[in-house]
């Protein structure tokens, strides 16, 4: 099957940052207090969030729900016995065709699949809005961050290990990113149906983690102001693509994922 451009989904929001999150990046002895675990910056040394780090987090939730209900989803290892190896790739054309997955986040070329296996998601990076920080900048070790020291505890004695104390840099609880943008190729009709992974994926998100040490509480967030467009091909032919207000498409579904996706039929209904 040839694909050919249909249309694109644009989907814009803000990402909140519920409790303290950490993107890592470089260490560096530079910073003020020689930081042992740092965030990841842009060139002025504002922290932000790679579209790689978001689009690998909301692939990986998708395949642990997708595997729950395919005992079969996961490869084997053959060299391992035979033993589920955690990661996914479709296979086959076959598999392929019916996997949300791989054909919504991508997947290597392979000689197994013949079938074109465009990738239709596309994640921008996501940057600070500094307007988010001012009644918190007070509080902060540094300019855009904080600092919070952890330990590690000896769990027979309950005391701290000597030499374990490290200093972990964070952005802030109450710290927003703004202009956050997926975008949604649609190359066939039926991709129209993949879209609502997407919104599953953000829901299923802030209910887990993004970044580091998540099991320590760090980087719960929450989606919030989402705003949807519909570009068709026409549109770009006719140069009809600004984002502004009157072209949102989801005004009357929810800008939040749990009321998108509850109303994902009505919002589907509006992309033709």
């Amino acid at each position: 099957m040839e694909h050919y451009l249909i249309g694109k989904v644009i989907i814009r929001g803000q990402i909140e940052v519920k409790t303290g999150m950490r993107i890592g990046g470089a260490s560096s002895g530079l910073k003020i207090g020689g930081l042992d675990l740092s965030v990841i910056t842009d060139p002025e040394g504002k922290p932000y969030i790679p579209g790689s780090s978001l689009k690998g987090k909301l692939r990986s939730l998708i395949e642990k729900k997708e595997a729950a209900n395919n005992p079969k989803f996961w490869n084997k290892d053959d060299k391992d016995k035979g033993q589920p190896t955690g990661q996914h790739k479709c296979e086959n054309n076959e598999e392929y065709q019916k996997c949300p997955v791989c054909k919504i986040w991508g997947i290597a070329v392979s000689d197994k699949i013949t079938v074109p296996t465009p990738t239709r998601l596309i994640v921008c990076d996501a940057y600070l809005d500094e307007e988010s920080l001012k009644d918190l900048k007070d509080n902060l070790e540094l300019e855009y961050t904080e600092v919070k020291f952890e330990t590690a505890i000896n769990r027979l004695t309950g005391t701290a290990l000597h030499g374990s104390l490290r200093q972990i840099e964070r952005v802030p609880a109450g710290a927003r990113f703004k202009d956050v943008e997926l975008i949604f190729n649609v190359f066939e009709p039926g991709d129209k149906d993949l879209l609502r992974h997407i919104f599953v994926a953000l829901e299923l998100l802030e209910h887990d983690y993004l970044g580091g040490m998540g099991s320590r509480g760090y980087g719960r967030v929450a989606f919030n102001g989402i705003d949807i467009f519909w570009n068709k091909r026409e549109d770009y032919e006719k140069g009809q693509v600004e984002l502004t207000p009157e072209r949102v498409i989801n005004k009357d579904i929810g800008s939040t994922p749990s009321k998108i996706v509850r109303n994902f039929e009505p919002l589907k209904a509006k992309l033709v």
